[in-house]
């Protein structure tokens, strides 16, 4: 492939994609693996969960690695790597051996999560290089969408395993894929040490504002995060539908936080007042998301308010992303950048057996009451966390793993 080509960078993207879905094509299978491995709903959000632990721990490392063998060995490890952990959930039969092939998961996505840009900054010069990150910035939410299908379309039958031996062939695919992308060198000198990496974050938590945008951006994840992983069961039960058909609508529903982010992005460059588009974008997301949960809603209704929620949420972390250029200065912005990954993988630990355990009940009460505290808090830490100067233009997201 030729370096800065529109092929290796769609090429690198899909590993972001096939990344973003391994946090995802676990929630449609709740039923399957709780019946197969006889959990309970608050067992099943940890398990979804423990894919965070690696993406808190090896966010710093995860630098030096690819300073250290360079991008593309990286994503082409990383992928074999992801590849194994989909060969034991085929295979095994133990919530132990689950656990394992997530821990791996975890493992294999942060390094994706930082081989990806450093790959496409390397490659890609020029006004491309804008155009390459802002695709780059589109692997969540298209992640998340091909990880409720995979793992939606068969859950709920005997060929439950067989979305991760589909994930499994995809990851093949774009591993092998990988060995055609641009060679990414080494670092030939000295990069900066773990430790001082360590004091750099250190410092970038000392600052009030900073941390009230960290904690701005790990309660975005869980209200984001929440909802998708308890949706599909709720709208399936709701409207007897077979999880399949729910969750591929959410799914498609899912891709408009991409429009909802980008939008907002480009409004924010043109002078938007971020305070005064967050409160809007706040009030707006729990109306629609607190309507997605009430029971009167047909089954359209219900989809169409959740659709509005993504462009919300979309919205909202265009918003909370665009501040951390001013909030961090110039030679602290790659420690910021951390402290917010390490919010987004806190808030992946938390989220689904949270919401797990509050929509086992069945009564859809408690789920606005979060929505209506995460946003209330969200509005409160952002409105404190952003100063009078105005934002720079939306930068793609750190890793929510």
């Amino acid at each position: 492939m030729r370096a800065g080509g529109w092929v290796s960078i769609i090429a690198i993207f899909l590993f972001g994609v096939l990344g973003g879905s391994t946090v995802s094509k676990l929630i449609p299978l709740g039923g399957d693996i709780s019946a197969a491995l006889g959990v309970s709903p608050i067992q099943f959000g940890w398990l979804i969960s423990l894919i965070a632990v690696p993406a808190a721990l090896l966010a710093l490392p995860s630098g030096i690695v690819v300073d250290r063998f360079g991008s593309k060995r990286v994503l082409i490890g990383a992928a074999v790597i992801a590849l194994g952990a989909n060969a034991i959930y085929v295979f095994s039969h133990s919530l132990l051996a689950f656990e394992f092939a997530r821990v791996l998961e975890g493992a294999a996505i942060v390094h994706i999560y930082t081989a990806g840009p450093a790959l496409l900054m390397s490659s890609v010069d020029g006004s491309r290089r804008t155009v390459a990150m802002t695709v780059w910035s589109a692997y969540m939410p298209v992640g998340t969408a091909v990880g409720l299908v995979i793992g939606g379309v068969f859950a709920g039958t005997p060929a439950w395993r067989f979305g991760f031996a589909i994930h499994g062939a995809l990851l093949l695919a774009i591993g092998s894929l990988g060995l055609f992308l641009p060679a990414s060198a080494a670092a030939t000198g000295p990069g900066p040490s773990l430790s001082s990496r360590i004091l750099d974050l250190r410092l970038a938590y000392s600052r009030p504002r900073l941390l009230l945008l960290g904690l701005s951006f790990l309660l975005l994840v869980v209200m984001g995060l929440g909802v998708n992983t308890v949706f599909p069961g709720y709208v399936a039960r709701l409207h007897h539908l077979q999880m399949s058909a729910a969750s591929s609508v959410i799914a498609l529903a899912t891709l408009a936080m991409a429009p909802g982010s980008i939008i907002t992005g480009l409004l924010l460059g043109r002078g938007l007042r971020p305070r005064t588009a967050f409160l809007c974008i706040a009030a707006f997301a729990f109306a629609v998301g607190s309507c997605s949960f009430l029971p009167g809603p047909s089954a359209p209704a219900r989809f169409a308010l959740l659709a509005l929620w993504f462009v919300a949420t979309g919205a909202a972390m265009a918003v909370a992303i665009s501040t951390l250029p001013v909030l961090a200065e110039p030679e602290r912005r790659g420690a910021a950048a951390a402290l917010l990954n390490q919010a987004g993988a806190l808030a992946t630990f938390v989220s689904p057996p949270l919401w797990l355990a509050l929509a086992a009940g069945g009564d859809w009460k408690p789920l606005v009451g979060l929505l209506a505290i995460g946003w209330t808090l969200t509005l409160i830490c952002l409105w404190l966390s952003i100063g009078p100067a105005r934002p720079e233009a939306a930068v793609p997201a750190p890793v929510a793993a």
